[in-house]
């Protein structure tokens, strides 16, 4: 199941339908959010963790690359900790799409067994009504 390489998705929405743990990132908030949602999914014993990255108005192609290159440094580092500590690595995938974070979501939810999608607090301010309609899962909200 190990995946050193991230798998990533621009035109699928994803490649994995199984039990998945979603972690929303609009920028860079992911590098320091993903450790919380690899214990998370290492906890509940759920194999793969999505990345779903959607810059909205600063999508660009530059900007995917960069997210990619990082997303699989990460992806990386986070399998070679499980792996040296005993515990089984994850499989990791990186989705990025253009257009707003909370439609992507809802398509991603329909997809797959999304098990629980970690969202940054900002959301809440942003775009609540957004994020009620939202359904088929559970959210946790996560701070700076």
């Amino acid at each position: 199941m190990q995946n050193e390489e991230a798998k990533i998705v621009q035109s699928a929405m994803r490649a994995h339908t199984g039990p998945s743990v979603v972690l929303c990132s609009r920028g860079y908030s992911f590098e320091k959010r993903l450790k919380e949602v690899v214990k998370y999914a290492e906890h509940e014993k759920i194999p793969h963790v999505i990345i779903l990255h959607c810059p909205e108005k600063k999508y660009s192609e530059t900007l995917v690359q960069e997210v990619t290159i990082r997303a699989q440094q990460i992806f990386s580092t986070m399998n070679n900790l499980l792996t040296q500590r005993g515990s089984a690595p994850l499989c990791f995938e990186l989705v990025c799409k253009k257009g707003l974070l909370e439609e992507n979501l809802a398509s991603l939810i329909k997809e797959g067994e999304t098990k629980m999608v970690f969202l940054g607090m900002k959301m809440l301010d942003y775009r609540p009504e957004a994020i009620k309609e939202l359904q088929g899962t559970t959210f946790c909200f996560l701070g700076n």
